[in-house]
This record gives C-alpha cells, structure tokens and sequence, in this order.
C-alpha cells in the first residue's frame, strides 16, 4: 500500500489592509521611542509640549489597532463569515456574486452551501487591499476547502459588473467597496449589485464606511427589507480606537420579487480559469 495522501493545507485568506497595518506599527514605533526618551530625559513636557503622554496615547491606539487588524485578518474574519452568511435562506441551488470578493472568504464560504448551484467572484485583485491578492489564490482557497468545481472567478469592476439584469439570487460583499476612492463610484457599484440581483434575490454587505449611501441606493432600486445594523459587539469598540475613521455595519435587504428573471450570463469581464465551471 502506498502512503497516505495528506490533506491540503488550510485555506490562507490573507491579511487585510497591510499597509495601513505596517504603518499603524511603524507611528506606534516612532510614537513610543520618543516617549521612552522623553521618560529618559526627564524632560515630560520639552517646549510646553505634553510629549510623554501624546507618544504613549499615540503609541498604545496604534498598536491596539495594528493588532486588532491581524486578529480579524487571521481569526475574526473567520468566525464572522459564517454568520454573516447564515442570513441567507439557503436552498443549495443558487447562483451567488461576491463583489471585491479578495481571495475567497466570503465565496468560498458560499459554494460550500451549495449543490447544484454556483459561485461567482469578481474584484480588481489589488494587493494594498489585501496580502497576495490574487485570481490564483483565491481559486487555491476554492480547491483546499473542497468546492473549487462550484467556483468561477473573474477579473473586474463593481462599478461595471459584466453581467446581464437579474443573475444572480445572492450578492454579497465584505470591506470592499469603501477601496472605490469616490462616492459617485462606491453608489455606482451599490446601483450595479442592485441591478444584477434577481428578484426576490438576498443582498447581504459589510463595510467600514458609507453603508448609508449603499442602503439609500439600494431602496432606490428595488430592495426592500433593507436592515443597515452594526457589524459584531466590538463596533463601537472599533469606532472609538480608529477615531471614528472606520465604521463597520452590515446592510441587508431582499428585492422586491417579480415574474422577471434574467440567466446567469456565461460571458463577461476578464475570465479566470477554474476547474471547469463555464
């Protein structure tokens, strides 16, 4: 007999936002070396200046942030994925879109609910956005946990998603939009995900910021039962330490339902191949 196959490694969904976590601990550094000195020389307040408390508030926050970043990247994000999904009402037949769907958390964890249907992802792959971001990666995510045949990803913009009216019973989203730099685009693409959701069909996103423009143009488009909530416990938490910069709430909704409904298109955008779903 020959030896045993060994299981693929864990599926590796990246880390988020890698630059603003090696800068968060570069400023914390910076801020906490010049506190240390300042305590050194026994001068806590050079030129009236309160050095020794700014360096260490400064130095703290950052840290406390830069390190809440990795545990969401690596553990967080993880657990989360799970519930956020477990707001769809599931049937094992549908065809899903994750928008900036990254490496895979979000679509991945949706073919697994799935049978017959399909899951389709989208997204510029940037790596500022999120460590290795790749087409490769995320179909390597797809393989390890087993779903890679009910997985497509392509190459693209959620300001123009390649994909005819109505194709799509599910469409989900996590921390990807706000990386679109104006409003009138980050609305463009909530219009886009509203415009490709077939009727009767679940919109569930989580974002660190404009998740009021994303529920408005939703409504505006279709969607009912729109719920715009906080992302998680810590949200507040998360709030007070970033200075208010991130934001994260979770916005769900459902369009209205209608006779209508278009089929998944077969073409569009920048295809990657991924183990034979056409």
């Amino acid at each position: 007999m020959g030896a045993p196959t060994a299981p693929p490694p864990p599926a590796d969904y990246g880390i988020d936002a890698p630059v603003a976590i090696r800068n968060l601990f570069i400023i914390s550094g910076v801020a906490l070396t010049v506190a240390v000195v300042v305590l050194i020389l026994r001068q806590p307040h050079p030129l009236n200046i309160p050095l020794l408390e700014v360096g260490l508030a400064v130095g703290v926050n950052c840290s406390i942030n830069a390190v809440a970043m990795l545990w969401y990247s690596k553990v967080s994000k993880l657990r989360r994925r799970e519930r956020l999904l477990d707001l769809v009402p599931w049937r094992g037949d549908e065809t899903v879109l994750d928008v900036g769907c990254g490496r895979g958390l979000l679509l991945v964890a949706a073919a697994r609910r799935l049978t017959t249907g399909k899951a389709v992802g989208i997204d510029l792959f940037h790596n500022i956005d999120l460590s290795g971001n790749r087409p490769e990666a995320t179909l390597e995510n797809a393989r390890r946990e087993g779903v890679a045949e009910r997985v497509r990803v392509l190459a693209g913009d959620a300001r123009q998603l390649p994909f005819a009216d109505a194709s799509f019973d599910a469409v989900v989203s996590a921390l990807a939009l706000h990386n679109i730099p104006d409003r009138a685009g980050r609305r463009q693409a909530a219009r886009e995900i509203a415009r490709v959701l077939k009727p009767g069909g679940h919109v569930i996103m989580v974002d660190i910021q404009s998740t009021r423009d994303y529920a408005g143009s939703f409504h505006e488009h279709g969607l009912t039962e729109l719920k715009r909530s906080p992302s998680g416990l810590i949200t507040w938490v998360v709030i007070a330490f970033s200075w208010g910069s991130v934001r994260p709430y979770r916005v769900t909704g459902r369009k209205s339902p209608s006779p209508a409904a278009a089929p998944i298109p077969q073409t569009g955008g920048a295809a990657v191949p991924s183990a034979g779903i056409q």
